[in-house]
């Protein structure tokens, strides 16, 4: 016998109860019926749990059968829960295809989903998880045209894995406290954004989250998930009120790092509140020009134009070159030879080169 069946053999209505009372002092429902001022048949569909005991009820049977009223609305209450708990695990049941396509061992390693297999009480927390209703109001809102979500993931290949990516980043939003967005604020951080890109210490990831909050921008850093391919993501929550860059560590290159995160504060200051840019998918067909000004503003607060010029001037750039050219321009080694490496692709395999090259990656998700 499973859950489902346990349930429903154990539940029994206050009509049981009512009946075991009458039965007890020999009372007929017709009698009953009569005493309580009901017919016949609406005492009948009372009996068998087809209509609820309202407080009128409870109180006519308190007098008719000397049980206090409140027994009987607790009673109708609990009956209720219990019949609610089987409506919907019945529910839950016809959901679990749906889990099946979520990656479970993700969400189980961060907590959001309980260590079990029971499909029911998966579905019901991933329903939690992405506040919807129904599987049908996730395909709604992630898949289609929605009010709640602007961009559709039907065309991709793995919705739902970019769906818990992208509400991973969410739940990180609502922890930070942000002040109230201010795009001159923001602009005037730009300075400082290129001082921690270059100076990189070692809390560089909380001073960068720090610096954008106090600008009403929420920064959050989401570790790369399996077959949700993205390198940033931005949007407006709270009725688009705040803006949010989520940026993850795929690739885990610094300059790779520091180019989506400023193409992401691109959407932000010259973009509309309306608008949601997934960097990494291809299938989602972003807006051709409004990605160009992106990666031309990345591009710019990475290197100047003159910095460029002064490097690909210098093609055999060893070490110290890439030290002295890093104090002079106060970029970091890191994004100079990956620049560099960009250039001149033969340099990718430079073993004294990749020693100046950093990493990023972030600690493990907490939510």
């Amino acid at each position: 016998m499973n859950e489902l069946e346990l349930k429903k053999s154990l539940l029994s209505s206050p009509g049981d109860t009512i009946q075991e009372h009458i039965d007890h002092i020999g009372m007929s429902q017709a009698e009953l019926a009569e005493r309580l001022g009901r017919s016949i048949p609406k005492l009948n569909d009372l009996i068998k749990g087809k209509a609820p005991i309202t407080k009128e009820t409870a109180i006519k049977l308190e007098y008719v059968l000397g049980v206090k009223a409140s027994f009987w609305l607790n009673l109708e209450r609990t009956y209720q829960d219990e019949l609610l708990d089987i409506e919907q695990l019945e529910r839950l049941q016809l959901w679990e295809e749906w889990v099946d396509s979520f990656p479970l061992s993700v969400l189980k390693r961060l907590d959001i989903l309980p260590m079990t297999k029971k499909k029911t009480v998966l579905a019901d927390r991933l329903l939690k998880f992405f506040r919807v209703a129904s599987p049908q109001q996730w395909s709604d809102i992630y898949r289609e045209s929605s009010l709640a979500f602007n961009v559709e993931l039907r065309n991709t290949a793995e919705p739902q894995a970019i769906s818990v990516w992208l509400r991973l980043g969410e739940l990180q939003a609502d922890k930070l406290k942000v002040a109230k967005f201010s795009k001159p604020a923001l602009r005037a951080c730009l300075p400082k954004l290129r001082s921690i890109s270059f100076e990189a210490p070692e809390n560089w990831l909380e001073q960068l989250q720090s610096l954008f909050a106090s600008c009403g921008l929420a920064l959050v850093y989401t570790p790369s998930i399996a077959k949700a391919p993205i390198h940033g993501a931005t949007r407006w929550l709270k009725n688009n009120s705040m803006p949010l860059i989520q940026v993850s560590d795929k690739p885990k290159s610094y300059n790779d790092f520091w180019f989506s995160l400023y193409h992401q504060l691109a959407h932000i200051l010259y973009h509309g509140k309306k608008d949601v840019f997934i960097d990494g998918l291809d299938s989602l067909k972003p807006d051709p020009e409004k990605e160009v000004q992106a990666d031309a503003f990345a591009r710019r607060m990475i290197l100047t134009e003159r910095e460029r010029k002064v490097l690909n001037q210098n093609r055999d750039l060893g070490p110290e070159m890439i030290l002295h050219f890093s104090k002079e321009f106060k970029r970091h080694p890191s994004i100079l030879v990956s620049q560099i490496q960009r250039s001149n692709k033969h340099l990718y395999k430079n073993a004294i080169l990749n020693r100046l090259k950093a990493k990023v990656e972030f600690k493990e998700l907490s939510l």
